[in-house]
């Protein structure tokens, strides 16, 4: 991941959440995972990974899904605000440095986190970027496009998994970002770049974020259509 060697941080972070859109749902667990650069590699310096309490209970659906349940949350869970201030200690302060918050799916994971922030007198900081694994890993292999699909496609199927819990899908998702970056390190050309699926395009907008439509059959990069 040498063309990422500008940020001196990276953060992959992933929500599990009650449903899909942040403006009616929540976020029911957060984890974060921060690679340093130091000495010319990225180290694991900072984890977070905590269940949010929610006031009720979660649809069938979700803990089918997730494995989370109404029980888990009430005993192991903790108020969203306590998590924000502790995203923000570990993850967002000490702007000087420059970071990169890396997703799969990034935009609904922005979006929630957005919302989390903002609920709670915060916000993402103005030097902020964004990379989209997702959006990548279109550019690289056919259809389908789901993280366990990233994880089959480079044989990490026995080591990692996309079980729809937020740490392991934070790690999954190095793993394959490590993948995509042997079969060509251009990750730094999809920074703040996110594709979307032309039968739905975005009807939000992410700061310094630009969208552009990213059919299944494309032949050529999404950064080389700007």
């Amino acid at each position: 991941m040498k063309s990422l060697k500008l940020f001196e941080e990276l953060i992959f972070f992933d929500c599990e959440t009650t449903g899909l859109s942040h403006q009616t749902c929540h976020v029911i667990e957060l984890a974060c995972c921060k690679y340093t650069l130091r000495n010319g590699e990225y180290i694991l310096t900072n984890q977070l990974d905590n269940l949010i309490k929610v006031d009720y209970p979660l649809p069938s659906e979700i803990i089918k899904i997730t494995g989370i349940t109404d029980m888990m949350l009430q005993e192991r869970g903790v108020r969203e605000g306590v998590v924000v201030k502790r995203l923000v200690k570990l993850f967002l302060t000490n702007t000087s440095k420059k970071k990169l918050m890396i997703a799969y799916n990034a935009p609904f994971d922005i979006k929630f986190v957005e919302d989390m922030l903002s609920r709670n007198r915060f916000s993402f900081p103005n030097n902020i970027n964004f990379l989209d694994v997702l959006t990548i890993y279109k550019d690289r292999a056919s259809y389908p496009h789901k993280l366990k699909n990233a994880i089959s496609h480079y044989n990490l199927k026995e080591e990692f998994k996309n079980s729809h819990r937020a740490l392991d899908d934070c790690i999954a998702t190095y793993e394959v970002l490590k993948c995509i970056s042997k079969d060509e390190d251009d990750l730094d050309k999809y920074v703040n770049l996110f594709g979307y699926n032309p039968k739905y395009p975005p009807t939000e907008s992410i700061r310094g974020v630009r969208f552009l439509s990213q059919p299944y059959d494309s032949y050529s990069k999404l950064y080389q259509r700007q």
